[in-house]
């Protein structure tokens, strides 16, 4: 059962109006340090809502990173070089004339790690004035609706995770024209790419002790102990369930806007309806634990 960690807000203004999962909190300039009643505000909010929203904020990369640091150690993304300015802030550049974009595509953070950030943090510098907006799933309320029989199936199981889909010798991203609109930043990694971890198919929250819907198409190759194809109609149809429109909310993203969201319990989107349009984004991940 949910653990709430935040009763009242002194520092920050919370509205969760925006929809099934996900709360903008307003108030406050990200680019000034917090006080510790701050962090703690925020940090409650985010394990209430899931994803937190910030509007009208103006972050270079060591601000954005300053905040993210608030948090939990900074991680390293293994398949992009980081701007000049810090090493572990990202940029997500999708180009007028470029054709696929990042992310685009239902998926949990980086879950082919042994060790998987909790936090993704994207700010946008750059956005366009129409599309590319972000949907954010709810994988704990999503999970509450199984019946108890399918709950019991598939803890009983582990997945095997890989970037291999995405990122490896034969993945969508690696692809000549692919890796050409991902930009020159996009750096392959095809080592790391390769690797295979195993991670349960539904994990419990080491903060909340919720339990969410783990697996995604893109990262979860298989059920251990079962082949691929036969994985795939599972993960297709917990997919199907959790893009359902009682789970999702959706992000218009504006320059200056700021989201942060827990690995641990949402899945998200990004929109590609923007052909065109420049989209420029910087992202910062937080370390996580291994996944229970």
């Amino acid at each position: 059962m949910f653990r709430c960690f935040v009763m009242a807000y002194q520092t920050i203004d919370v509205n969760d109006s925006l929809g099934p999962v996900g709360a903008v909190v307003s108030g406050i300039d990200l680019s000034n340090s917090l006080s510790t009643q701050t962090k703690q505000e925020i940090h409650g909010a985010w394990l209430q809502h899931r994803v937190l929203f910030f509007r009208n904020q103006s972050l270079t990369p060591t601000q954005l990173a300053r905040f993210a640091s608030n948090f939990g150690e900074l991680d390293v993304y293994p398949f992009m070089e980081a701007v000049d300015a810090h090493p572990n802030v990202i940029p997500i550049i999708k180009e007028a004339d470029a054709s696929l974009n990042f992310g685009g595509a239902w998926h949990v953070d980086t879950t082919y790690l042994d060790t998987p950030p909790m936090a993704t943090i994207l700010y946008g510098v750059e956005v366009p004035n129409r599309g590319g907006d972000t949907l954010f799933a709810d994988a704990t309320s999503a999970y509450d609706t199984l019946s108890t029989g399918m709950k019991h199936m598939l803890e009983s199981h582990t997945g095997i995770y890989t970037a291999s889909i995405v990122h490896g010798i034969q993945g969508r991203y690696t692809q000549p024209t692919s890796k050409e609109s991902l930009g020159s930043a996009y750096t392959g990694n095809a080592e790391t790419a390769e690797l295979e971890v195993e991670h349960p198919l539904i994990c419990t929250h080491p903060e909340t002790g919720n339990k969410s819907i783990y697996c995604s198409l893109p990262h979860t190759h298989r059920i251990k102990g079962w082949t691929r194809e036969e994985s795939l109609p599972l993960f297709k149809y917990l997919t199907k369930l959790i893009v359902q429109e009682r789970f999702v909310s959706r992000f218009n993203w504006e320059n200056g806007s700021l989201a942060m969201w827990d690995n641990r319990s949402v899945f998200h989107n990004a929109m590609n309806d923007y052909q065109g349009h420049r989209r420029h984004m910087l992202r910062v991940i937080v370390k996580g634990v291994r996944p229970v």
